[in-house]
C-alpha cells in the first residue's frame, strides 16, 4: 500500500481541498471509497473510525478529504452549507483518479455520514453505495434541538473544538493575535463543564458569539444540513450504522426508513454511544457480542461497511442474504437479524403512573395529581443516555442515584417483574401536566432497575411547551427507540423532571429567557390516574 498526502482537488468555484490517498499495490483498477471530514484528514481518531489502511487490503482506493475551509483545504468553513456541491465535485474527481474503475462510494460516521447525503442529493453518476452511520437526519430533532429544547451541551462543545483550527487560519499571520485566540479557546474548552455550558443567554448564543465559533445552530448551516424532500429518493444503496445511546440514534432509523422506500437499504444498531462502539456503556457491560469491533462474534463495523461498499461498487449486489435489520437487544445481550423496522409484532401499550409512585400496566381509576417546583439555577443534572457533552458525563447507561435522589425527579417504578419483558421500538410518554409559567420543559427517561435497586438509563426525551399559566395540557413526549429486555426480578421506572442540563439549555420559565436570560422558579403538576399519564411501551411477546 502507498500514501499520498495533500493531493489537491479542485472544486467548480476555484477553491482547492486536499486529500489524502491510499493506494493497494498493483495497477488495480480499484472502486474508490470517499469520506469526508471537518476533523483533520490526519486525525487519529478519525482514521481508526475510518480504517482507511483495511478498506486498502480490502481492495479499494481510499481517499479522505479535509472539507471546505479545514485545515489543509482551501476556503471558508460554514457547517454544511457547501457539502453538497463539494462532495458531488470531489466524487467525479476520485471516479477519474489512475488506477480507480470509476466506481465511488462514500463511508463515515457522524458529520461525515451527513455529507454523504448531500452528495448523493446531487445524484453524480459515479456513485454508487453509501455507508452513512451515527448522523442524524432533521436537524431539528438531535443536532441542534430537541423537542424544541437547544442541544446547548453538543453546540457549545463542538463549536469550541472547532475554532482552534479556525483561530489558526484567521490569525497564522500575525502570532500575538493567534496567541491571545488559543489562549482563548484553551480557557472556554478548560471551562465547558463548569462555566460554558451555564451562561445565558442560549438564543442567541452568548458563548458562540463571543467567540466567533462555527455555529451548527446558525440558519444557513440548518438549512444546509437539512435533507431537502428530493434526497429521500437517493437511489444509491446504502447502509445505516447507529448505535442505542448515539446522540443521533433515531436520526440513523428515520434514514433507514426513508432510504429503504426507493433503494436497498440496511440498518444496523448495536449497543453504542457516539464516540465508543465498546460493550461497555456507561456503568453497564451489554456482553462481548455488543463490541464493534466483534459485532456477533464475527465482524467488525468496518468489516461490514466494506462488505456492504465492495459488494454494490463491484457485482452491484448486497454481499449476503441476511435480513436487512440487524439490532442489538440489550439485556438478553444478543443480535438478532429482523425483517422490518418497526417490528410489526410489537404491541404499544400503556403502562399508567400513579400517585403512590407506582407504574402500572392498568390505569387507577381515582385522579390525582403530583407536585414539584422546578428551579432553573439548579437544573437536574444529565447522567447518561444518548447525549454528547465535553468532558463529561459520559453517555450510556450510567446510575441514576444523584438524579433520582431531587424532590425535583418524580419517580414510578413498577412491581418486580415476574418475566422477562422485551421493549423493542419507539417509546414515548403522554403526560397531562400543568406550570404556573407561559413555558417549561418536560423531561421524560426510561430506566432499567436492577435487583440491588440500582437504576440505569435506557432512553429519555423532552418536550418544550409554550401556553397560559396554569393551563392543564397533554403532552407527547418522544423518548426516541430502544431494544431492552427488562430481566425477570428486575423493575421499570420512569422519571418525570423538567431539566436534563446541560445536554439541553435550562427553559428559564419566562417569555424572553432565552433572550435575556431572566428566569424564575416554575411550580409544577402531573395529574396521574384516571388513564392520564402513561408511558407507551413497544412490548415484544417471547415464545
Amino acid at each position: 500500500m502507498t500514501i499520498e498526502y495533500d493531493i489537491p482537488v479542485p472544486m467548480r468555484d476555484g477553491v482547492v481541498l486536499r486529500a489524502d490517498i491510499y493506494r493497494p499495490g498493483g495497477n488495480g483498477p480499484w472502486p474508490v471509497i470517499v469520506a469526508r471530514t471537518p476533523y483533520d484528514k490526519g486525525d487519529l481518531f478519525v482514521l481508526s473510525l475510518l480504517d482507511p489502511w483495511l478498506a486498502a487490503r480490502r481492495g479499494f482506493m481510499a481517499v479522505v478529504q479535509d472539507v471546505r475551509g479545514r485545515y489543509s483545504s482551501e476556503g471558508e468553513f460554514q457547517p454544511f452549507v457547501a457539502e453538497g456541491f463539494d462532495g458531488e465535485d470531489t466524487i467525479s474527481w476520485a471516479a477519474t483518479l489512475p488506477g480507480a474503475s470509476g466506481a465511488v462510494g462514500m463511508w463515515g460516521p457522524s458529520y461525515l455520514g451527513n455529507v454523504q447525503w448531500q452528495a448523493a442529493g446531487r445524484r453524480p453518476d459515479a456513485l454508487k453505495a453509501i455507508v452513512p452511520s451515527f448522523t442524524f437526519r432533521e436537524p431539528a430533532d438531535g443536532l441542534i434541538a430537541r423537542g424544541g429544547a437547544n442541544e446547548v451541551g453538543l453546540i457549545r462543545s463542538w463549536g469550541v473544538s472547532m475554532g482552534f483550527d479556525q483561530a489558526i487560519r484567521r490569525h497564522g499571520h500575525d502570532s500575538n493575535e493567534l496567541d491571545k485566540h488559543l489562549r482563548l479557546l484553551a480557557e472556554a474548552s478548560d471551562g465547558i463543564p463548569e462555566r460554558i455550558y451555564s451562561e445565558l443567554p442560549t438564543s442567541p448564543d452568548a458563548v458562540i458569539s463571543r467567540y466567533g465559533l462555527p455555529n451548527l445552530a446558525s440558519p444557513d448551516s440548518r438549512e444546509s444540513a437539512e435533507i431537502p424532500p428530493h434526497q429521500t429518493e437517493v437511489t444509491v444503496p446504502s447502509l445505516h450504522i447507529g448505535g442505542w445511546y448515539d446522540v443521533f440514534m433515531q436520526g440513523t432509523i428515520d434514514n433507514y426508513l426513508a432510504a429503504a422506500k426507493n433503494t436497498p437499504a440496511r440498518l444496523i444498531i448495536g449497543p453504542w454511544s457516539h464516540t465508543q462502539m465498546s460493550a461497555q456503556q456507561g456503568d453497564i457491560n451489554f456482553g462481548f457480542a455488543g463490541n464493534g469491533s466483534a459485532i456477533d462474534f464475527k465482524d467488525s463495523i468496518a468489516g461490514l461497511t466494506f462488505d456492504w461498499l465492495h459488494s454494490w461498487m463491484t457485482i452491484g449486489k448486497a454481499p449476503d442474504n441476511e435480513l436487512p435489520v440487524k439490532i442489538y437487544v440489550m439485556g438478553a445481550n444478543e443480535w438478532r437479524s429482523e425483517s422490518e423496522w418497526p417490528l410489526q409484532r410489537a404491541t404499544p401499550t400503556p403502562w399508567f403512573f400513579t400517585a403512590g409512585g407506582a407504574l402500572k400496566p392498568k390505569a387507577e381509576s381515582t385522579a390525582s395529581s403530583v407536585p414539584f417546583t422546578y428551579d432553573p439555577q439548579d437544573p437536574v443534572p444529565a447522567v447518561g443516555g444518548a447525549s454528547l457533552l465535553d468532558p463529561s458525563p459520559s453517555a450510556g447507561a450510567m446510575d441514576q442515584e444523584q438524579v433520582e435522589a431531587r424532590a425535583d425527579v418524580l419517580l414510578f417504578t413498577s412491581d418486580v417483574l415476574t418475566e422477562d419483558l422485551e421493549v423493542t421500538g419507539r417509546v414515548c410518554a403522554t403526560l397531562v401536566a400543568q406550570t404556573d409559567g407561559p413555558t417549561t420543559d418536560w423531561v421524560v427517561r426510561l430506566c432499567d432497575v436492577h435487583p440491588n435497586e440500582r437504576s440505569y438509563v435506557v432512553t429519555d426525551g423532552i418536550r418544550r411547551i409554550n401556553g397560559k399559566p396554569g393551563e392543564m395540557k397533554s403532552v407527547e413526549v418522544d423518548l426516541w427507540s430502544t431494544s431492552m429486555v427488562f430481566k425477570k426480578g428486575h423493575r421499570i421506572r420512569v422519571q418525570v423532571t423538567s431539566s436534563c442540563f446541560p445536554r439541553w439549555d435550562r427553559n428559564l420559565n419566562t417569555e424572553e429567557g432565552l433572550a435575556t436570560g431572566k428566569m424564575r422558579v416554575a411550580n409544577q403538576l402531573i395529574h396521574v390516574g384516571g388513564g392520564w399519564s402513561y408511558v407507551t411501551l413497544p412490548i415484544v411477546q417471547t415464545a
